[in-house]
């Protein structure tokens, strides 16, 4: 085994064991390797169709997930209809193993079948009655069993933003006692905590946590089950890929239609062909960390080297290769009308940092960010988002502290604008084509809609309480705005227009949603999942249908 290799193995076995990615240690720039294919898969417009059943009453089950996947990790999901009846058209040649399930039900006995011919093949799926949906539901409706305040919101803001709450009860079977919430709280601070190397957890009094957690998770606490799926929802294709890498964080569409997606743990780059469901993986020297990433008009890459500090500027065509030292970990990256990349300090205070970087010759240009913390708010603001508008203005969502301020690159002035709630938890934003700002609130369970040129702020509950919206984007083609939930197994889209939502649930238990993009050709909505302690990480087209 290589010492890479050893270091990634490492790196995966702390992901296990904890709640949020750590930092890995810094290293010196970082070239890439060759780009190594990984797979493809040839269609021939084979179809699996049939029926879903209660097995105890032979009744149909409507709007039950019904899935196909091959022996290459990729899932294709479709939902049966008001009568039981499903159709999964244009598979690829493979063996396939199909399967069903449905909230309140058992999964159904899977079925291999071998698509070889063009002839359609037709299955029978039977369910039977679940004795306790209690490990069927998500995070969304344990987290409706705590008290709507506060605390709550900031118990999701410290401890939620890289695992869902029932994860915890799945993997011990129950939920823990006082004792045992302390140990892992206290392991937590350890890794994440305001005195580690990654503090994004802010000061916490361990016992007052336990004890109240305790209160409210126990055994005989009964969650209330997911909403229903609407109709209009269950028109929908949803393929996962089994993502080759680990830790998934940001995917981005190019302009040839490619998905391209870093892989923040196994330290390397991917490329994804969605006609072939091919991935090409670009290698990088061992700890890159790639987190944030954006493509410029050029069609080049930048990339967040994270524990390295830096910012890697790449032409995937030819492999060349830029690495610009930044002297801070950025949490994300964008791009102006000129092209320079803009990266914001993830864990700076006292003054919060926002960089920018000119490819053209390397220079930079720093702008200190005032701390202005009025409420005299505990912990660090935790910087995130960072967009930059038609005017070149750049605006930046603060987790910790509630807030989005804006920085005049000509000026270095920066405004900062509170949401109405507290505690709200602005995450990964988007702009409008009329400049207006599009805001996740993972801890207040809204989205916000900010005018800068009233300075105001229109504010919409999500359908599933307790979701966790954590990222936003914008079909422009469509006037629609797409939601992805860390906690609801959901992403949800809204349009402004009427003013309403429709969500669309997903099949992967634990699908906590990190980023995502809208093709705007076709209206496909892509997402990454990346649950830590890790499930199964997945990149996910979402084809929606009238």
């Amino acid at each position: 085994m290589t010492a890479a290799k050893r270091l990634v193995y490492i790196l995966l076995a702390l992901i296990l064991s904890a709640c949020a990615p750590s930092a890995p240690p810094q290293r010196a720039p970082l070239e890439p390797t060759a780009a190594t294919p990984v797979e493809d898969e040839t269609t021939i417009g084979t179809q699996v169709y049939g029926r879903v059943v209660d097995g105890a009453t032979n009744s149909p089950v409507s709007y039950a997930f019904v899935q196909a996947k091959n022996h290459r990790g990729v899932t294709v999901t479709v939902f049966s209809d008001a009568d039981g009846n499903f159709s999964i058209p244009d598979l690829a040649a493979d063996t396939y193993i199909v399967s069903s399930h449905s909230f309140g039900y058992l999964n159904a006995l899977p079925q291999e079948i071998a698509l070889i011919t063009s002839t359609p093949v037709q299955v029978e799926l039977s369910l039977s009655v679940a004795p306790d949906t209690r490990s069927l539901v998500s995070g969304a409706e344990w987290l409706s069993m705590l008290p709507d305040n506060t605390q709550t919101r900031q118990f999701i803001l410290d401890c939620q933003g890289c695992h869902q709450l029932g994860w915890i009860r799945n993997v011990r079977n129950g939920w823990p006692t006082q004792d045992q919430w302390e140990v892992s709280i206290r392991k937590m601070l350890s890794f994440y905590g305001p005195q580690s190397g990654f503090p994004i957890i802010g000061p916490v009094n361990v016992e007052e946590l336990a004890a109240w957690l305790v209160e409210y998770l126990n055994e005989d606490t009964l969650p209330p089950p997911p909403l229903p799926i609407a109709p209009e929802a269950a028109t929908v294709r949803i393929t996962e890929y089994d993502f080759p890498g680990a830790g998934p964080h940001d995917l981005v569409l190019d302009a040839n239609g490619q998905v391209v997606i870093t892989g923040m743990f196994s330290h390397n780059m991917y490329s994804l062909d969605p006609l072939t469901g091919e991935f090409t993986r670009f290698d990088l020297k061992p700890n890159a960390n790639p987190r944030a990433l954006e493509i410029d008009a050029k069609g080049n890459w930048w990339i967040v080297f994270g524990s390295p500090m830096q910012l890697a500027y790449m032409d995937p065509n030819t492999g060349d290769f830029d690495v610009h030292s930044i002297g801070m970990y950025a949490h994300s990256i964008a791009i102006d009308a000129q092209g320079h990349a803009w990266a914001n300090g993830h864990f700076l205070a006292n003054p919060g940092k926002v960089v920018a970087v000119d490819p053209r010759d390397g220079s930079q240009r720093s702008f200190d960010v005032p701390d202005n913390n009025v409420h005299n708010l505990a912990g660090l603001p935790i910087s995130y988002d960072l967009r930059v508008d038609a005017d070149g203005m750049i605006w930046v969502s603060e987790l910790n502290w509630n807030r989005m301020y804006k920085l005049d690159p000509q000026t270095g002035e920066v405004a900062y604008y509170e949401l109405p709630n507290d505690t709200s938890g602005p995450r990964r934003f988007e702009l409008d084509a009329a400049g207006n700002l599009w805001i996740p609130q993972f801890s207040g369970g809204r989205l916000a809609m900010f005018d800068p040129r009233t300075e105001s702020f229109t504010e919409w509950d999500v359908p599933t309480p307790n979701a966790e919206p954590y990222v936003v984007k914008v079909d422009h083609q469509r006037g629609l705005v797409w939601i992805g939930y860390a906690a609801g197994n959901r992403v949800a889209s809204f349009d402004p227009r009427t003013e309403r939502f429709v969500e669309y649930l997903l099949p992967t238990a634990f699908a906590l949603i990190r980023h995502m993009a809208i093709d705007e050709a076709s209206g496909d909505v892509w997402v990454s999942y990346h649950h830590v302690p890790t499930a199964q990480d997945k990149i996910v087209r979402l084809q929606i249908f009238s």
